[in-house]
C-alpha cells in the first residue's frame, strides 16, 4: 500500500512535539508547554483511528507484537543495559536511568509513563519507563478498539451510541487514575482514554471532514487547542488532566489542526515534505532513539559546553539548542538504522522481518 504523505507529515509533527515537550520544560511559558503535551501523543491514536481497518484479532496481536512490543523490548533492554554500564563504569557518555537491575525490570514489566508511588491507596515504587509506555499502551488499545468495533458491527450500533460508548470508556480511564489512583500496568487507563481518539479519527476519515474542511475550520481548531492549553494540562500517559472534558476536546481540536496543516504542507511544499515526511514514516525509530537519548545519554553536555564557551546564560538558547541536538540525533538514526541488518528488523519489521516467509511452490 502506498504511503499517504500528509499522514507521515502529521506523524513527523507529532514526534517533533514529543522531543520538544520532553526538553522545553517551562522555558517558553506554561501555555506553550501545556499545548505541546495536550496533543503530542494523542495525535498518534487519532491517526491510528483514521487509518483503522477491521482485522481478525489474531492479525492485530501478531502485528502488535512485531511492530509495537518488539521495539519496546529492545529499547527497554538497551536502557537497562546502558544504566547498569553507567553504574559500574561511570563515563562522560552515559547516565544511569535505573538505579538497580530490579528497578529496571520492574519498570519494563509495568510500562508506566511516569514514576508510580501509589496504586489503589497502597504505597509502591515503580520507576517510569519513559515515553515508550506508548508502545504497549497502543498494543492494548488496538485490541480493545478492534474488539469493540466487532461488537458494534454485530449489533449495528449507531454513530451516536458508539460515540457515547467511547466517551464512557474515556471517562472511565480518568476515573481509574484520578478517583481510585489505579495506575494499572501497560497504561491501561490511557488506553481507555485513547479509544475515543480512535473513534473520532475514524469518523473524521469516514465523513471526510479534513478533505471537506476549510481554512476557517483549521483556525478554529487551533484556537480551541490554544484555549484548552490556557485552561490546564492533559497527561495522557497517566490519564490525568486539570479538566478532563476540556483537555480531550482541546486535544482533538489539536489533532485536527495538525492534520489540516499536514495536508497544506503536502500541497504547498512538496519538496520540503519529501524529506520531512521521513521523520513520520520512521517515527518509531525516532521515538526509541529519543528515549535512549533522553534517559541514558548525556546529550545535554553539548549545550553545557557550548554555553560556557560562548558565555551565554539564556535558558531559551540552551533549550532551543538542546532540542536541535536531539532532532539531529534522530535524523542520524533514521539515516543509519535502515541500513543495518538485524537491528533494522527490530524497528521496521514490516519491511525487514526477522523470519522471512517461505515462498510456496506452484
Amino acid at each position: 500500500m502506498e504511503r499517504v504523505k500528509w499522514i507521515d507529515n502529521a506523524r513527523a509533527i507529532g514526534i517533533l512535539l514529543i522531543i520538544t515537550g520532553h526538553t522545553m520544560g517551562a522555558a517558553y511559558g506554561r501555555t506553550a508547554f501545556f499545548a505541546v503535551y495536550i496533543v503530542n501523543v494523542s495525535i498518534f491514536f487519532f491517526l491510528s483511528g483514521y487509518l483503522h481497518r477491521q482485522k481478525p484479532i489474531k492479525k492485530v496481536v501478531k502485528g502488535g507484537i512485531d511492530n509495537l512490543l518488539l521495539p519496546y523490548v529492545i529499547t527497554s533492554a538497551l536502557m537497562i543495559a546502558f544504566s547498569m554500564l553507567a553504574l559500574k563504569r561511570p563515563n562522560h557518555l552515559l547516565v544511569p536511568y535505573f538505579k538497580t537491575l530490579q528497578e529496571g525490570l520492574k519498570s519494563f514489566c509495568y510500562a508506566s509513563s511516569a514514576e508510580i508511588t501509589i496504586v489503589g491507596g497502597r504505597p509502591v515504587h515503580i520507576a517510569g519507563i519513559g515515553a515508550i509506555w506508548f508502545l504497549p499502551c497502543m498494543f492494548i488499545a488496538n485490541l480493545m478498539y478492534t474488539g469493540m468495533k466487532r461488537i458494534m458491527q454485530r449489533y449495528h450500533f449507531s454513530d451516536l451510541t458508539s460515540t457515547i460508548l467511547f466517551a464512557c470508556f474515556c471517562a472511565l480511564g480518568f476515573i481509574l487514575t484520578e478517583k481510585f489512583t489505579l495506575y494499572l500496568p501497560w497504561s491501561i487507563p490511557a488506553a481507555l482514554v485513547s479509544l475515543l481518539f480512535y473513534w473520532v479519527g475514524e469518523s473524521v476519515h469516514r465523513y471526510q471532514l479534513l478533505q471537506k474542511g476549510k481554512w476557517i475550520h483549521g483556525i478554529f481548531a487551533l484556537l480551541v487547542w490554544g484555549l484548552s492549553a490556557r485552561i490546564g494540562t492533559f497527561w495522557l500517559g497517566t490519564a490525568t488532566a486539570d479538566n478532563p472534558a476540556v483537555a480531550v476536546i482541546g486535544s482533538m481540536a489539536g489533532c485536527y489542526a495538525i492534520c489540516y496543516v499536514s495536508i497544506l504542507l503536502e500541497k504547498t511544499f512538496r519538496k520540503f515534505t519529501k524529506w520531512f515526511s521521513k521523520l513520520g514514516e520512521m517515527s518509531l525509530i525516532v521515538l526509541c532513539t529519543h528515549i535512549l537519548d533522553l534517559n541514558t545519554l548525556k546529550t545535554f553536555r553539548i549545550m553545557d559546553k557550548l554555553c560556557v564557551a560562548l558565555k551565554i546564560s539564556s535558558m531559551k538558547f540552551y533549550i532551543t539548542g538542546l532540542i536541535l541536538c536531539r532532532v539531529v540525533l534522530a535524523v542520524i538514526a533514521i539515516a543509519v538504522i535502515p541500513h543495518i541488518p538485524v537491528i533494522r528488523s527490530f524497528f521496521m519489521y514490516r519491511q525487514y522481518p526477522l523470519i522471512k516467509k517461505k515462498k510456496q511452490r506452484a
